[in-house]
């Protein structure tokens, strides 16, 4: 949980200081300040993370072998889609619903209390997570612009897993399923190509229950975001109005 953090701090600590550089650059730049309805879809690279930890407690509470930090799986390639509100220049909420594919966590001698023994974990997950969040916006120019995600990831998991034994012939399978409410957050950046068209990029991340991987400490699903957007009435924003023909005398 504390690398997590120092994780997250840093990345906002590197981020809040690119907005300010960028605000400072632009701050005679008048905005237009869009406001309306989008729409949005495209690609996604999803992974899970799993805080380990260091060995054992004590003789009778050993849950992983000697494994330290975060622990990811192996990845695979889904999809995303988002509606949304931009209510002002500097705010938009906004809706999202990410499939992450199947994503593979292994990890070798993991005890569980259920069979008294060392297992190796063989995990085959994927998840659908529904997103109701909050976008800070910080455009420093008339088609960039940075922004911070937060809210909450509604998500549903589902594992199909194999157990074998690490000092035995034993081979346990299984499916489990799980759903929860997880912190979403996320950090991205958008260019707005031919007025109404918008192209963002975004790593995001969603806590997750630990159960559902075999895990014990904190898990997230991250993902990589590509997608292009349409902003409903933005090519008819960028039309300014000519104003009255001036008289001659």
């Amino acid at each position: 949980m504390k690398a997590r953090f120092a994780m997250a701090g840093a990345l906002a600590a590197c981020l809040a200081s690119t907005l300010l550089f960028a605000a400072g650059a632009q701050a005679q730049a008048a905005q237009a300040g869009w406001r309306g309805l989008y729409v949005g879809g495209g690609g996604s690279y999803s992974n899970v993370s799993v805080e380990v930890d260091g060995g054992c407690y004590d003789d009778y509470d050993c849950w992983w072998g000697d494994y330290y930090g975060y622990d990811d799986g192996d990845g695979d390639y889904g999809y995303s889609v988002h509606v949304g509100l931009r209510v002002h220049e500097y705010v938009a909420l906004e809706a999202s619903y990410l499939d992450t594919g199947t994503i593979g966590w292994n990890e070798d001698l993991v005890y569980f209390p259920e069979f008294d023994d060392y297992y190796n974990n063989r995990v085959d997950f994927s998840a659908q997570v529904t997103g109701v969040s909050v976008l800070g916006i910080l455009p420093f120019s008339e088609r960039f612009e940075l922004y911070l995600r937060l809210g909450a990831g509604f998500w549903d998991g589902e594992s199909e897993q194999r157990l074998d034994q690490s000092f035995g012939p034993d081979v346990q399978t299984r499916r489990v399923t799980d759903s929860g409410t997880g912190l979403l957050g996320g950090v991205g950046f958008g260019v707005t190509f031919a007025d109404a068209l918008h192209v963002r990029f975004e790593v995001q991340s969603t806590t997750i229950d630990e159960e559902v991987l075999n895990a014990r400490d904190d898990s997230s699903v991250d993902a990589m975001l590509l997608e292009v957007q349409y902003r409903f009435g933005a090519g008819k924003a960028s039309i300014q109005p000519s104003g009255p023909p001036t008289a001659t005398p």
